[in-house]
This record gives structure tokens, C-alpha cells and sequence, in this order.
């Protein structure tokens, strides 16, 4: 289908073809197609111009749903943010009963810990701690539900799952890691002359609870209730600082990939019968940890590779010391 723009050049090489002596159609035919010409170009600045506008527009609105979204993630655990931001996520509005594995941790002595520390010493502990075990949640697709003052409520399987198993596996192979974290973290808070130390239990139990968005038709609050959920902090409060103590229904799908040993029977409440609790060994690692720790008589190294700024510092000092020991040794050895 021609254009109007090709209908006029085509006349126009009709009438060159022609052979007209005075050219008036000619000229009269050019100036039509030039008029044509600017029209267009007209019409097209002003589709750049629009054009133009959307996409600052489009950028302004990405950019602010950006902020929403990291704002978001602060208020609401990322595993929910994520499913929110995929399409079909109403179903986040009902309430399931789903197989989940919850995690429970406390620090131990935090009661008298907030009576001997300064307000300000506080909160830079707590913002360190939580900080670091929330970034180990993410890290292991864990959902933390919330914080009760010190302690730290964290489900799997829920509103994704990976399978009973791995779920289980990914929620003690995080607690793994934060007690491996915590041992950093507390020479650190030396350092820092946060005293007195910081020691955690932790407790981990599988089994059934409804999971989905409770509360009020103004707030709601994505969360997990039932006997799971309690029996995670019962077995916590049987723990001892900075250990690691799972229930019988999660050993049955951790035991071919962690090593436990049997703890106690004890009866729990909502259990009609004793349940066998097991002890975590925590020499083992899932991970390569980001953190070199280590002191002894004259030294004492505390690394975190994640948090390190000027990297080139980092190894010019270490190189330093290391100089420093081989010349030390050379000089003994004479």
C-alpha cells in the first residue's frame, strides 16, 4: 500500500518523464512533497518528545518502586516480597496448613546482659547481631517470621518450598553457620569492648502449622502458628549456650547429611509421647566461611572478607606482619 509521500513522488517522476517546458507541475508537485516533509518531521518531534517523556516517566516510577520494594524487604521477610512481586500471589492472602521446619534462637543472659551495658552499647550489639543472622536467613531461603526481643523466629518451607528435606537441611545448615558467625562476632565485640560475650541456643523443629497473613484488615503479618512453632522454642530453652538441639522429626531428614547425637527424651507439650532430642556436632560446614578468626599469646586476627572496603590495605598489613614473623623466626633459628 502506498504512502502519500511515495503517490507524490511518484507524480513527480511522471512529470520529469513528461518533458513539461515550464515546470510549473514540477515545482508544484516539490513543494507539496517538501510540505509532506515537514509534517512529518513535525508529527515525529513530537512522538520523540512524548516518547521521551514515558521513559523518564517509566524511570521515575521503576525508580521509586525500587525504593518501595528495598523499604519493603525491611518490613517483610524477602521470601514474601519475592512472591508478592511475582504475579498469582493473592494466594499469599489465604492460610495454609503446610509441613514446616522452624527455627528459635535466644541469647542467653540477656536480661542481666541489658542491665550491665550502656543504651548506645545495646543497640550497636543488637543491630550487628540481627543483622548478621537475618543476612544468613536470605542466604539459606529461610522466612524469618520475627524478632521477640533477643530471640529470632525463622520458618522453611513456606510461601516456597523445596521439600520437606532440603528445608529441614537448609534450616540447620544456617544454624551451623550462625553459630560458626557468632564466634567471629563476639571477638570482634571484644574489640569493641562489648562486654560481657554474647551466647546463643538455638532449637529446631518439622512438623505441621498454618502459615499465611494474620491479623487486623489494616495490618496483616505473614507468619506461622501452631504446635511446630512452640515446640521449636521448648526445645531451645532444653539447649545450651552456643549449641544446636533439634527435634526427632527433623533429625529423620537431616541424619544422612549431619552428624547428631541423641540428647534426651523429654516430653513436650502437645506431644502424647516422649520425644527424642538430638545434639548438633558443630565441627562440620556447609559453606566456606567469609570469617578468619583466630588469637593466641601477642595476636589476634579477626577477618570478614564480606565487610573488608580497602582490600589493598587488608593485604599490605598482612604482608607486613607476615614479613615480620618470617624475619622473627630467621633470627631465632640463628
Amino acid at each position: 500500500m502506498q504512502t502519500k509521500t511515495d503517490e507524490i513522488l511518484a507524480h513527480i517522476a511522471r512529470l520529469i518523464d513528461s518533458d513539461d517546458p515550464n515546470g510549473d507541475a514540477i515545482r508544484d508537485a516539490a513543494a507539496k512533497l517538501l510540505d509532506l516533509h515537514r509534517r512529518q518531521t513535525r508529527q515525529l518531534n513530537r512522538l520523540v518528545r512524548l516518547s521521551d517523556a514515558t521513559e523518564e516517566k517509566l524511570t521515575l516510577t521503576n525508580n521509586k518502586l525500587a525504593a518501595l520494594t528495598e523499604n519493603l524487604a525491611r518490613f517483610v521477610p524477602q521470601t514474601v516480597v519475592d512472591k508478592l512481586m511475582q504475579s498469582g500471589s493473592e494466594q499469599l492472602v489465604s492460610k495454609d496448613r503446610r509441613q514446616l521446619t522452624v527455627f528459635f534462637s535466644d541469647i542467653v543472659g540477656f536480661t542481666s546482659m541489658t542491665e550491665r551495658l550502656e543504651p548506645e552499647q545495646l543497640s550497636t550489639l543488637l543491630v550487628d547481631y540481627f543483622s548478621e543472622m537475618n543476612s544468613l536467613c536470605e542466604k539459606w531461603g529461610g522466612t524469618l517470621d520475627q524478632f521477640i526481643g533477643d530471640a529470632i523466629v525463622i520458618f522453611f518451607g513456606a510461601p516456597e518450598s523445596r521439600g520437606s528435606d532440603i528445608d529441614a537441611a537448609n534450616a540447620l545448615g544456617m544454624a551451623l553457620e550462625m553459630q560458626d558467625r557468632l564466634h567471629g562476632l563476639r571477638v570482634k565485640w571484644a574489640d569493641l569492648g562489648l562486654r560481657p560475650a554474647l551466647h546463643v541456643r538455638m532449637g529446631i523443629s518439622t512438623g505441621y502449622a498454618t502459615v499465611g497473613n494474620f491479623g487486623s484488615t489494616n495490618r496483616l503479618h505473614y507468619t506461622a502458628i501452631g504446635n511446630t512453632v512452640n515446640e521449636a522454642a521448648r526445645i531451645q530453652d532444653l539447649c545450651t549456650a552456643d549449641h544446636i538441639l533439634i527435634g526427632e522429626d527433623t533429625h529423620l531428614r537431616v541424619r544422612d547429611q549431619y552428624q547428631c547425637t541423641a540428647h534426651s527424651k523429654v516430653q513436650l507439650k502437645g506431644r502424647q509421647n516422649p520425644v527424642q532430642l538430638y545434639e548438633v556436632n558443630l565441627n562440620q560446614k556447609q559453606s566456606e566461611a567469609s570469617l578468619v578468626v583466630g588469637s593466641g599469646d601477642g595476636y589476634r586476627i579477626y577477618m570478614d572478607n564480606d565487610a573488608i572496603a580497602d582490600k589493598q590495605m587488608a593485604i599490605t598489613l598482612l604482608k607486613r606482619a607476615l614479613t615480620q614473623l618470617e624475619y622473627n623466626g630467621d633470627a631465632t633459628d640463628e
